[in-house]
């Protein structure tokens, strides 16, 4: 049937569909306001792509704030799977799609470019069997990574048989504050956009007659378009009102009053379930729907048949419903007298096993709606694990929300302390320090009131870990323990809340109160800081782990893995790769956005330390992919993370740009990153300007401690400062065989050895450095620490020359080996390190091999055939390129043949590739070239990236450069001619 006054925008759609199904796909966006008409377009463009042999799989958005990410998605790879033949469902990769199946934890929430590429990947593999068609309705009420995926996927698809359609309110969407509007513009750039408008009148007139079944005359055609402005759902709403009361005045105040009076038709426990189904939302189930409506599950579908056949109601499947248009269901719940009572009905109705049908959000949702008719335990309950369903997906913004809610429904002082202690936590990590800072007195405030002194010590703990006070909470503290303990003795507040956090640990043990055990062991971890600490903190992440399996709190098991590692490194305890594997598994396992965060920082920094600069980096972009936006802290963290990654590199043009970034961020000491790259650069005098510059306060001196004795260790080496050199001396040598380990991990400065070795040198005292030299290497090697081992051997050499013990094994007087991705590069007493190049690689070879000659070929590919280092074969013989001619001629006849103009261009691309072939395979005026002109392109291309590489060494190295210079001759066979031993 033809849809009226849709000609153009559907033959869109038609030829859209037809190169979908020839040729390649696209994306195509529907816009128009409610009712006008979309859903009817592209339900006919699905029909015709049905007709083409097209695999047709559709989904749609939902209006709710507690809609499950990637919803649509979800709809269309459930559907994918309906609908593929076996065959077809085998050739898709379905083990990265298993949380849109339902095959995966309900709590996983996939993020990010994986899920993107694994989505897009299906949809190519199952149109190489058949021409897929995704239409995806109600755009503007999409969540931002459903658009992204969309995008990814129109990107990605563009020369495959998949053709991807959307519906959006382009009214909405256009909106300045619409949240989408700004992720709907990139889709727009790239889509082919038909926008529906109001029908004429003429077309409204034979809609009504098509609608109604008679012919409507001139003024009451012209009423309907003035009243309606051709929306053709509002017209055909009229046409059916005006067939069975010869009135279209019910249109006047709305389309709401005319759904009504459909409604009205229907038979009363239809009309009065359809009710109830509306608080539910636009979708529901039919067990809660039957469970809210307190009827039998077999009334319910009889009911809901009624209701489908009625087409107010779509069955999606699977026990499933939705209302067919959502005024229908906004008009149903604006007539409800009593909807506070209903959202209580949904609470009450979902405890127990149905608690799992809905999302935590939704039933949040209900919670508050129902005011004080749901009890306030009950609804607490609801709201706060709702809240930490959403910190989990790092939704920090909708968790405060929920606690809020929860926090003004709380009954009880110690429930409102508890709900406040989490809310402060979440507003504080996400940036809004001073509203944390008011949750968090007024808990104060309440615990205060309070006779029994331990709600009060977790309000001053939890204050004192997470807020920097002008007191360093030592106020706070000292009444917490007056009221816990007695009266405070006069320490320092860190060694306060030690004290405080052990005792109230011993209440909480022996009263079996998990949350209390949990803040009182993290008060101890974090105010146990120091080298010498690290095996007090690891007992203690071994019982917090413990306290969270038995309390079945993901978050607290977590964080507590994730510390234990850090504290095996401080150890250096080749276990920490055992552990970080255990916490990357729990990370995967629980598959939350925030944990999925956590572990791509961590892998970061082992990879940084390991000298596995590439994966380091890939974890770095993947971290900053999941918290750039939703982390506030991550800024600080991220520069850091890049500054400990390019160091060890060399990579000195890079660190100048990063250390103006550092010095504009957060940073609490940004003199160190910046001081420590001037003496890696070997500018001590630009160090020794950042040398007395002292940590903001006393907490985050602590916090930078190891990393502060490495700038000095490393400063009295440069400088020669002797007296320097014995303070820091002082400070490391309790703490032999351990690492230097700052800011919770994110900073691994290397074993303390290696650092006494140093300062050992300068201090004249060579054969203790020789010793803890060779320890520090021995504990790098152990930790699997390439940069760290190289390292230490460097300065081994040096300190055995100077030794009055040699090494047993001379050190090589030159270097020039590999570690990872950075060159270690020592000539004539000077060591210097440099990020790989091919250039490096080639001299490499040249020096492994003194004085024989290499081939430029074999530099440039060591796989090369020996024709191609010998050269004189054509690279086409007159044969192949007769055949080539002839094939040519044949093109030329077919394209003048072709009556289709897609077949002549198919067969114009074959003729263009022929030719460019052919033009790949002359020479100047057309001679043949031949294979051994490969020897000249190599010759030129391996004796470029050697001239640049000795450029560089110029500015680096210029003793090596000049060497180098002198020693290597390049050309067809390129040679080192030099008599020096590099150790490669």
């Amino acid at each position: 049937m033809r849809l009226i006054g849709r000609d153009h925008p559907a033959g869109v759609l038609r030829v859209e569909i037809d190169r979908a199904t020839r040729s390649h796909g696209g994306l195509v966006l529907v816009a128009g306001e409610a009712g006008i008409g979309k859903t009817t377009l592209v339900t006919g463009a699905a029909e015709e792509a049905r007709r083409h042999g097209a695999l047709v799989l559709g989904g749609s958005c939902w209006d709710s704030d507690s809609a499950p990410g990637y919803w649509p998605w979800v709809q269309v790879i459930r559907a994918l799977r309906r609908a593929a033949s076996p065959d077809e469902w085998a050739s898709v990769d379905r083990g990265p799609l298993a949380v849109l199946l339902g095959e995966a934890p309900a709590e996983h929430k996939p993020e990010g470019f994986p899920l993107y590429d694994a989505v897009t990947t299906a949809l190519v593999a199952m149109s190489h069997h058949r021409p897929v068609v995704v239409v995806l309705e109600d755009l503007h009420w999409a969540d931002p990574a459903s658009l992204r995926l969309l995008e990814f996927a129109a990107q990605h698809t563009w020369f495959e048989r998949v053709l991807l359609v959307g519906t959006y309110r382009d009214a909405e969407v256009d909106a300045e504050d619409h949240p989408l509007r700004p992720v709907m513009a990139p889709l727009l750039s790239r889509a082919t956009t038909v926008a529906l408008t109001g029908l004429a009148p003429v077309e409204v007139g034979e809609l009504i007659s098509r609608t109604a079944g008679r012919e409507p005359d001139p003024d009451l055609v012209a009423e309907v378009h003035l009243r309606t402005g051709g929306n053709p759902f509002f017209v055909e709403q009229t046409a059916r009102l005006w067939h069975g009361s010869g009135s279209v005045t019910a249109v006047a105040p709305g389309v709401r009053d005319a759904l009504h009076r459909r409604l009205s038709l229907l038979p009363v426990q239809v009309g009065e379930l359809l009710t109830t189904a509306s608080v539910l939302g636009r979708e529901f189930h039919r067990k809660v729907l039957a469970a809210v409506a307190s009827l039998p599950v077999p009334a319910v579908d009889r009911l809901l048949a009624q209701a489908v056949q009625a087409r107010l109601v779509l069955g999606l499947g699977g026990g499933r419903f939705s209302f067919a248009h959502d005024l229908v269901r906004e008009t149903l719940y604006d007539s409800l007298p009593d909807a506070a009572e209903r959202h209580a009905d949904v609470v009450r109705a979902l405890e127990g096993d149905l608690e799992g049908e809905v999302f935590p959000a939704e039933l949040a949702r209900h919670a508050h709606l129902a005011g004080d008719l749901v009890p306030a335990d009950r609804a607490v309950d609801v709201l706060v694990v709702a809240a930490r369903d959403a910190s989990s997906r790092m939704s920090v913004e909708e968790a405060a929300g929920h606690y809020r809610r929860a926090l003004a429904r709380a009954d009880t002082p110690r429930r409102r302390i508890a709900v406040a202690l989490e809310l402060g936590h979440d507003l504080f990590h996400c940036a809004e320090p001073a509203e944390a800072r008011r949750v968090f007195d007024e808990a104060a405030l309440i615990a205060r009131e309070l006779d029994d002194p331990e709600p009060y010590a977790r309000v001053a703990l939890t204050i004192f870990r997470l807020t920097d006070l002008e007191d360093g909470g030592a106020g706070l503290l000292r009444e917490a323990h007056t009221r816990l303990i007695g009266p405070p003795p006069d320490v320092p507040p860190d060694e306060l809340a030690r004290m405080i956090s052990l005792h109230a640990t011993e209440m909480a043990r022996g009263a079996g109160d998990y949350d209390a055990l949990a803040t009182g062991l993290w008060a101890a971890h974090d105010t146990t800081p120091g080298i010498g600490n690290a095996a007090r903190r690891l007992a203690l992440t071994e019982e917090l782990i413990s306290v969270s399996r038995r309390s079945g709190d993901h978050n607290v098991e977590h964080y507590a893995t994730s510390f234990r590692w850090v504290a095996l490194v401080e150890l250096g305890d080749p276990r920490y790769a055992d552990q970080l594997h255990a916490f990357v598994a729990l990370s995967e396992r629980l598959g939350l956005t925030r944990f999925s965060f956590s572990s791509a920082i961590d892998q970061c920094i082992v990879f940084t330390m390991r000298g596995r600069y590439a994966e380091a980096e890939a974890m770095l972009a993947k971290a900053t992919e999941l918290g750039a936006s939703s982390h506030p802290g991550f800024r600080m963290m991220y520069l850091h993370l890049r500054w400990a990654l390019l160091l060890p590199q060399g990579r000195f043009a890079e660190l100048d740009d990063l250390a103006a970034e550092i010095a504009a961020s957060t940073h609490p000491c940004p003199g160190l990153p910046a001081g420590i790259a001037a003496l890696e650069r070997g500018d001590v005098e630009a160090a020794r300007a950042l040398l007395d510059r002292p940590a903001p306060d006393d907490r985050h001196q602590q916090m930078f401690e190891p990393l502060w004795l490495r700038f000095q260790a490393r400063f009295a080496l440069a400088a020669g400062d002797r007296e320097l050199a014995a303070r820091v001396r002082e400070q490391l040598a309790p703490h032999r065989g351990k690492w230097l380990v700052s800011l919770y991990g994110c900073d691994i400065s290397g074993p303390v050895d290696l650092w006494l070795g140093v300062v050992d040198m300068v201090l004249g005292r060579c054969d203790d450095a020789v010793e803890e030299l060779r320890a520090a290497q021995r504990s790098a090697e152990r930790m699997q620490a390439r940069p760290w081992a190289a390292l230490a051997r460097r300065h081994l050499a040096e300190a055995s020359g100077r030794s009055s013990t040699p090494e047993p094994v001379a050190a090589a007087a030159q270097e020039f080996r590999r570690d990872g991705d950075v060159w270690t590069l020592t000539y004539g007493g000077a060591t210097v390190r440099m990020p790989d190049s091919k250039g490096l690689r080639d001299l490499h070879v040249l020096l492994s091999s003194p004085g024989e000659p290499v081939s430029a070929v074999s530099l440039l590919a060591p796989e090369a055939v020996a024709s191609a280092r010998l050269g004189g074969d054509p690279v086409l013989d007159d044969e192949a390129k007769a055949r080539y001619r002839r094939r040519l001629d044949q093109l030329d006849d077919e394209i003048d043949r072709a009556f289709d103009d897609d077949r002549a261009a198919v067969l114009d691309r074959e003729r263009q590739a022929l030719l460019e072939e052919l033009r790949a395979a002359a020479g100047l005026a057309g001679r043949t070239r031949r294979l051994g002109d490969e020897a000249e392109r190599a010759r030129k291309t391996v004796t470029a990236r050697i001239r640049d590489t000795l450029r560089k060494l110029d500015e680096r190295h210029p003793g090596l450069a000049a060497h180098l210079r002198e020693t290597v001759s390049t050309g067809a066979a390129c040679l080192y001619s030099g008599h020096e031993h590099f150790k490669l």
